[in-house]
């Protein structure tokens, strides 16, 4: 029986003979019941064939249905991860996380922590968490060049080479770079990691009761954020029925990954990519899941998204959490764009 390479090199060798022979195999069991050279030729170990389905310009195509998409295009995942750190431990937790595949299929990746100790006060940390899939565990980087601490699974400094380990073969990164925690000079502290937490980029307004518009990362706990009112009947604060709600806690991070937002009314916001927000249906959505045709809710009414841009640079990200309301409004020029907060886990 002829090969797949053997045919195609009768194919390029002497189009006629394989003509000929495409002739003769149709015609072998008689009229309409015959074979093709091309399509009834049996794969083998070491040569198969690729469906059309899978091509365009005779090349594989990702997008196509004739691909298997389990690993052809890089997952995306859900979930985050958070901690709580004293002056010599940093305690990471993860609940809910959840893999999403290109084929449509998703992993659960089970409940745990891991705490890591004998690590230096009042220092930050990256970390580098991923999924193992041949392991089918949750993994960390560690015992390289700058690591610390016991497991040595954190990172003096963010690396290429951590990133490069976080993403080997069978390994889906966990995090968007490495996720920053920091001990503390005294008592407990917290946070969040996996997608930057829900945070603002420095040089954000925001208003205050106090002082009026100013930079988010000048505020502090006690102060005050212009936030909605009660909600109507219909479930929506009314524009005019605004209030405000007090800073319980802030927090001033390294940051190198946003997404900026611009939006209807000139207005234009930068967050990290799990930062939360309001869509006009009331539905909360995260910065990095929005797309144009969602619409969010502003002080003076609904915004739609022109634009929405990836910003990777060294920065600093703010992380407030307030109350009673856990919403506030925040923008790059003005505070019009309703935005919530995050709640410590500590």
């Amino acid at each position: 029986m002829l090969t797949i390479p053997e045919i195609e090199a009768l194919r390029r060798t002497s189009p006629q003979l394989y003509e000929a022979l495409q002739r003769l195999a149709k015609a072998s069991l008689g009229p309409n019941q015959g074979w093709s050279l091309d399509s009834q030729v049996a794969d083998r170990a070491n040569f198969a064939r690729v469906l059309g389905l899978a091509l365009t310009a005779n090349k594989i195509d990702p997008t196509k249905t004739g691909v298997l998409m389990k690993g052809s295009v890089p997952p995306t995942w859900s979930g985050a991860f958070t901690y709580v750190s004293s002056t010599t431990t940093i305690t990471w937790s993860w609940t809910s996380l959840a893999i999403l595949r290109a084929d449509g299929t998703a992993t659960a990746v089970p409940n745990g922590a891991l705490a890591v100790s004998g690590l230096a006060p009042g220092t930050a940390y990256c970390f580098y968490p991923y999924w193992d899939d041949a392991a089918q565990a949750l993994g960390w980087v560690g015992g390289i060049a700058g690591s610390a601490g016991a497991p040595a699974n954190a990172q003096t400094a963010k690396t290429n080479l951590a990133a490069q380990l976080q993403s080997l073969q069978a390994r889906i990164p966990l995090s968007q770079g490495g996720m920053a925690a920091a001990t503390t000079t005294s008592g407990s502290g917290g946070g969040s990691g996996g997608g930057s937490g829900s945070c603002l980029r420095e040089g954000t307004l925001v208003l205050t009761r106090e002082r009026g518009a100013v930079a988010v990362e000048t505020c502090s706990a006690g102060e005050h954020l212009r936030c909605p009112g009660p909600a109507t009947a219909a479930g929506v604060a009314a524009p005019a029925a605004e209030t405000w709600t007090r800073i319980e806690r802030l927090e001033i991070r390294p940051a190198d990954t946003f997404i900026r937002l611009y939006f209807s009314n000139a207005e234009a916001l930068d967050v990290t990519p799990h930062h939360v927000f309001t869509l006009a249906d009331g539905s909360p959505m995260r910065a990095e899941r929005l797309c144009l045709a969602d619409v969010l809710v502003g002080r003076f009414g609904p915004l739609a998204l022109r634009r929405i841009e990836a910003i990777f640079a060294e920065s600093r990200k703010v992380t407030v959490s307030c109350a009673p309301a856990r919403e506030f409004f925040a923008g790059r020029h003005s505070a019009a764009v309703l935005t919530h907060n995050y709640t410590f886990t500590s």
